[in-house]
């Protein structure tokens, strides 16, 4: 998870550093029709934004990829989200059913094919798909995500460390967690075998769930997500089972949304700054662009009708405007980590990002 040192963080005062990345849209102007709107409603108007979107075919994949997934969208460093691996590419990602770890990339459905019988548009929509270490995408298989109790890493002397982590067949549960001064203490679990990646990308799984139950929340057969099999998706907490939405509601946030995670995000819209390809869906993740969002749905808010122009977003052009107090330094000749007083409480500045005490990043 992106996490920070809060002891270096504490020594020195300055002014807030925003997110380096742009929206190449007005938020505020395209989610306003979910305005005032909250739960499984607030949930449908936002499938009203994103729906119909341009499919990009499941061969076409690996040109969206090259920038989508690699570092800073450079085209050349694949980005693998379950290992420690890194892959290089020139040219569109190319993918290999079968191999050792760090062999290769696959496809990886975050959502697998079969839950859903390999239709379209699922089966290519990206933002659920990543490139993936081959070995860690074969040891996932069709598992639920889950958290894994003591041992059962998949782990190789190669370059990559971890595959990921299997449970046995037992009741998972979900640790309990503390999240803006509150203690959260799940009780939803799953009996069977469950797959835990790593810490590092859990949030991004998690609002690509997230993104799927809200993009799929509407249709007849596989169209909805209320359809699928596989045990995660359902009608039972908005489009996912009570076990999934508690298991992403702590990932997302524990693991705030990063700088991959947004500009993936423009690739996948379409902005030109990122994606040099002609692939694109032109449809956006509202959990990235506001990831407050989650909570009006399956969160602590789902009472609460959403403002969204008073929504903060990570994006750098996006976040709303806060006069700094009197008496604030200029982080030009400050160091790189500092904190931050915000009416009242407590914040962290560090490498031009704002975080709160627990860690989730604010800007």
């Amino acid at each position: 998870m992106k996490r920070i040192n809060l002891f270096m963080a504490l020594m020195c005062v300055g002014q807030i550093g925003l997110a380096e990345v742009n929206s190449s849209t007005p938020l505020t102007t395209y989610y306003a029709s979910a305005n005032g709107k909250s739960g499984n409603e607030l949930r449908l108007a936002l499938f009203d934004v994103i729906k119909g979107h341009t499919v990009v075919s499941y061969g076409d994949l690996g040109t969206l990829m090259q920038y989508s997934d690699t570092e800073g969208a450079d085209g050349s460093t694949v980005v693998d989200i379950y290992t420690n691996c890194t892959f290089t590419c020139k040219g569109p990602v190319t993918w290999i059913s079968s191999g050792a770890v760090g062999a290769g990339l696959n496809r990886e459905h975050t959502v697998p094919q079969s839950w859903f019988s390999k239709n379209t548009p699922m089966v290519s929509d990206a933002f659920h798909i990543y490139p993936t270490d081959t070995k860690a995408n074969n040891n996932r298989s069709s598992y639920l995500y889950g958290e894994v109790a003591g041992a059962g890493s998949s782990s190789s002397s190669n370059k990559c460390s971890e595959t990921g982590k299997l449970g046995n067949d037992v009741d998972n549960g979900i640790a309990s967690y503390s999240y803006n001064n509150q203690t959260y203490s799940p009780t939803e679990t799953w009996y069977g075998t469950v797959y835990e990646p790593d810490d590092e990308y859990k949030g991004d799984l998690a609002r690509s769930y997230f993104y799927m139950a809200t993009r799929y929340a509407s249709g007849s057969g596989t169209a909805n997500c209320a359809n699928w099999s596989g045990g995660a998706f359902g009608s039972a907490r908005n489009g996912l089972s009570a076990y999934t939405a508690e298991l992403m509601l702590k990932w997302h946030r524990l693991d705030p949304v990063s700088e991959k995670e947004l500009i993936r995000n423009e690739v996948i819209y379409g902005n030109t700054t990122y994606n040099k390809s002609a692939k694109k869906q032109n449809n956006r993740n509202p959990f990235i662009d506001y990831p407050e969002l989650v909570e009006y749905i399956w969160g602590d808010k789902q009472e609460v009708p959403v403002v969204v122009t008073a929504l903060d977003s990570p994006y750098d052009n996006e976040s709303p405007v806060i006069d700094p107090p009197t008496g604030w330094q200029s982080l030009t000749t400050a160091p790189a980590a500092c904190k931050i007083f915000i009416n009242g409480q407590l914040f962290i500045r560090t490498n031009d990002h704002l975080f709160n005490l627990q860690g989730q990043r604010i800007k």
